[in-house]
């Protein structure tokens, strides 16, 4: 090799990242600002709601507009909240990917969830399998909804659980349902990056069976031996 680093200490280097991406995924800045937004949100729409009751005379039409937009602005924020979660999820899920299966992965497939299903069952990781699949599952059609839909209470959307038998949802829906699956994405990370580690790097002795029946038809004594020789080599 060029460098000075071994086999072993690169496989192991990338095994160690395995293990550890997942904590990237915790970074989610926009999170802190939001619920510091709606925070401030709420305090000023309890305050003209608190006007408005106690005022002697009748309310003026402005109090009565504010609240109407502060509203529709927490609606807006909370769905935003839905819409980076699940982009923040997406962007670490594709890196994960591309970065484990480099030469494997067609960046373009990885616009399609069901192309990113279909790559992961081929790896015998069963992506329904995986911690929180669920919460994803919904994390995903609501971000679609939002993005793509005039009513986000869709096919794919009303059994949500915070959803279900509504005819229209509040940005309290919204907030309770985030609330709900805000830690799913980094548990679904982990989870993945836990399957995505025992196949690049665990071979019980069925892999290794079918491996080398694979090998064996293909290569006589001497090929065979020359790879014996070349593994052994890389690993010392």
């Amino acid at each position: 090799m060029k460098t000075q680093e071994t086999y072993r200490d690169i496989r192991e280097q990338r095994k160690i990242g395995l293990q550890t991406f997942f904590l990237n995924i915790e970074n989610n800045h926009y999170d802190y600002v939001s619920n510091n937004l709606i925070k401030e949100l709420e305090e000023k729409l309890k305050e003209l709601n608190s006007q408005i009751e106690t005022d002697e005379k009748e309310p003026g039409y402005m109090k009565h507009m504010d609240v109407y937009f502060l509203g529709k602005e927490l609606y807006a924020v909370s769905e935003m909240k839905i819409i980076y979660g699940y982009k923040h999820f997406e962007t670490h899920l594709k890196w994960l990917l591309k970065a484990s299966y480099p030469s494997e992965i067609n960046k373009r497939e990885l616009f399609r969830w069901e192309n990113i299903e279909n790559f992961l069952n081929s790896k015998k990781i069963n992506p329904k399998k995986l911690t929180n699949y669920t919460e994803i599952r919904d994390l995903r059609n609501l971000n679609n909804a939002i993005k793509h839909s005039f009513n986000l209470l869709d096919n794919k959307t009303k059994n949500i659980r915070e959803f279900q038998n509504k005819k229209s949802l509040s940005y309290t829906d919204l907030l309770n349902f985030y609330e709900r699956v805000e830690e799913s994405s980094l548990k679904f990370i982990q989870s993945l990056s836990d399957k995505i580690e025992k196949d690049l790097y665990e071979f019980d002795n069925n892999r290794i069976e079918r491996l080398s029946d694979k090998l064996a038809l293909r290569m006589d004594d001497k090929t065979i031996n020359k790879l014996i020789k070349k593994l052994e080599s890389k690993n010392n």
